[in-house]
């Protein structure tokens, strides 16, 4: 999947593998994310595979740093991708779920404890979904990519509301388990 999203941000314009990195940071990082290592390994092997071609450019500070571009090949593979349709559902990896699904042996304030830090994260995580504002993110784009991102920004907040509405889910289901695991705390021992 990595390849895609850099395929998709080098279709906007040419990236330093750091643009790419911070751009994916502040976008698809929400639903995917990579670390540097992975980024600057993905963009070797796509310049070997011919789906991107780069050149070393000097940058405001006077340094030198690589630029990528889209080949034809790339756009072409990107563009292949996107017209093939997902015929299955993506699979979902929870480490919180399946930490629950064995938590029988742990304590119920152990449980709870991690819980509430869980609620907390995902309630941070929340609150920074409303400071994002997908206009503002298409101004950015349209100053390094010399064109209009308005429709692009309506498919950027598709996938912020999506997030906003998995991390609402998501706090229903914290509170749901933590009022379960404190009615633990309450019931009468059975010695």
């Amino acid at each position: 999947m990595l390849k895609y999203i850099l395929l998709g941000f080098l279709s906007y314009a040419p990236f330093s593998g750091y643009d790419l990195k911070r751009l994916i940071d502040s976008s698809t990082s929400n639903f995917w994310n990579a670390h540097h290592t992975q980024i600057y390994s993905t963009l070797r092997r796509m310049e070997a595979d011919g789906l991107l071609t780069s050149e070393f450019d000097e940058g405001e500070n006077r340094l030198e740093k690589r630029v990528y571009r889209i080949t034809g090949a790339g756009q072409a593979d990107f563009e292949s991708w996107l017209a093939a349709p997902l015929t299955q559902l993506p699979q979902s990896k929870d480490d919180l779920m399946v930490r629950v699904f064995f938590s029988a042996g742990r304590s119920p304030e152990e449980i709870l404890a991690e819980l509430r830090v869980q609620r907390r994260l995902h309630q941070q995580t929340l609150e920074g979904y409303t400071q994002i504002d997908p206009r503002h993110y298409a101004r950015q784009m349209a100053s390094v990519a010399g064109r209009d991102f308005e429709l692009d920004a309506i498919f950027w907040r598709l996938t912020l509301d999506h997030g906003r509405q998995y991390e609402e889910m998501y706090l229903r289901w914290l509170d749901q388990a933590i009022a379960q695991v404190e009615a633990l705390l309450t019931k009468p021992s059975s010695d």
